[in-house]
């Protein structure tokens, strides 16, 4: 699958094998950075949609929880103008990689 960033175009194959190595050459540091900026923010969005205490942050375990009902991920999806497929693809990826998110 692939989604594009502006001027960057992510591969969800090359990005899962960068991401399993240890040691990156700069344009994989780059575009792990880039990618890592992008999935925040539209992990953001996507918890900002399914939230239903807007005062109250999610976390990411109750994001994925909400993301079951399929009404929610069609809202998702169409009010970001991401498939169903980016949205989980983000979601895994800020939880795997992205330790600040809780």
């Amino acid at each position: 699958m692939q989604f594009t960033d502006g001027t960057w175009t992510f591969d969800t194959e090359i990005i899962d094998a960068v991401a399993k190595n240890q040691q990156r050459d700069e344009q994989e540091r780059e575009m792990m950075n880039a990618l890592a900026r992008y999935a925040y923010t539209r992990y953001k969005q996507i918890r900002d949609q399914v939230n239903p205490r807007k005062c109250k942050y999610m976390r990411i375990d109750q994001v994925k929880e909400q993301l079951k009902s399929p009404a929610k991920r069609q809202r998702v999806s169409n009010l970001l103008n991401i498939t169903e497929e980016e949205v989980y693809y983000i979601v895994d990826f800020v939880k795997k990689y992205l330790k600040y998110v809780k």
